[in-house]
């Protein structure tokens, strides 16, 4: 009669269950604005993947001649998972690209466009207007709010207008250079700002497709080399890459628009409140502003998270 009873219970109680398995992935989008994403299940991260019903991100680390590319291949279920955050108001604070990614509750973050350190771009994020003073020789990068990429060359003041008519602007980035456009490998000019011809270290935004995305961080730099331990035991120097190299990596990867972040001191990735790149933390740049991704799922956490 227990053995009964108790297989009755379970066939009872297995709608329950299922009603509570669906309310725990339930996605819903994320507002538009300066909030931060939800926490991540801890449970859903291991090395090198994060994965829940919203978002999936696997790792990677790869050679490409003497540089060591960090790479995060990102899916998501709504546009606004994709997300921006300043380290504080507009102009007035600069912050650890760590600590912004850790205060959003990123699953995945590199640093942006270091917005605040000079005068001119157009800046918008998520949604709002910060500074509207297009540089006419900088490419600028606008995602949608479809979670689209836009770049456009010379910031280009046509185009941008007819996008401001069409879309609306959630995010606009103005470092560069744009190194993939509609599927096509730019060629990088030596007279673009950053160094482009130097080996540094590097940082890309690149999509794929429809709610798909790489992000890629190079290690090191011809006057900053770091030293990469394999899972072997070897060891080899990372002296980062020329602009153009990462253009074709990202090309190679699929990516359908892809764009040049800040790198250099910026050049960071933050996977789960850790530490991906092979940059340490102490020698961590304070910038204005990250590029992250979010969970679109409410597991219960976010008010647990001093």
């Amino acid at each position: 009669m227990r053995k009964i009873a108790a297989i009755l219970l379970a066939v009872l109680l297995l709608p329950c269950l299922a009603i509570a398995e669906q309310t725990e992935q339930t996605i819903t989008p994320l507002p538009i604005d300066a909030t931060p994403g939800h926490v991540a299940d801890p449970a859903n991260f291991t090395e090198s993947t994060y994965e829940d019903a919203s978002i999936s991100v696997k790792m990677e680390r790869v050679w490409v001649g003497d540089a060591h590319f960090n790479v995060a291949r990102v899916k998501i279920a709504d546009a606004s998972q994709l997300r921006s955050a300043l380290a504080g108001p507009f102009g007035k604070k600069t912050n650890k690209i760590s600590t912004i990614a850790k205060n959003h509750n990123a699953v995945i973050a590199i640093g942006g466009d270091y917005c605040t350190n000079e005068e001119g771009g157009f800046v918008v994020r998520m949604g709002e207007t910060y500074r509207k003073k297009p540089i006419k020789t900088r490419d600028m990068l606008i995602t949608d709010e479809n979670g689209d990429f836009h770049i456009l060359k010379n910031s280009d003041a046509a185009l941008l207008q007819a996008l401001m008519e069409e879309h609306t602007l959630i995010n606009v980035f103005n470092f560069g250079p744009a190194l993939v456009i509609d599927g096509q490998l730019q060629e990088i000019s030596k007279d673009y700002r950053y160094n482009p011809t130097g080996l540094e270290p590097r940082c890309a935004f690149g999509q794929v497709g429809p709610l798909e995305y790489v992000l890629v961080v190079v290690d090191g730099g011809k006057d900053r080399p770091v030293t990469i331990t394999a899972p072997d035991g070897t060891k080899k120097k990372s002296i980062g890459c020329k602009v153009e190299t990462l253009a074709q990596f990202m090309f190679d990867q699929g990516c359908q628009q892809a764009y040049n972040l800040d790198g250099g001191n910026s050049a960071l990735m933050v996977f789960g409140e850790e530490n991906y790149s092979q940059k340490s933390f102490s020698a961590e740049r304070s910038v204005s502003d990250i590029v992250y991704f979010a969970t679109a799922i409410d597991f219960g956490l976010d008010s647990t998270k001093e």
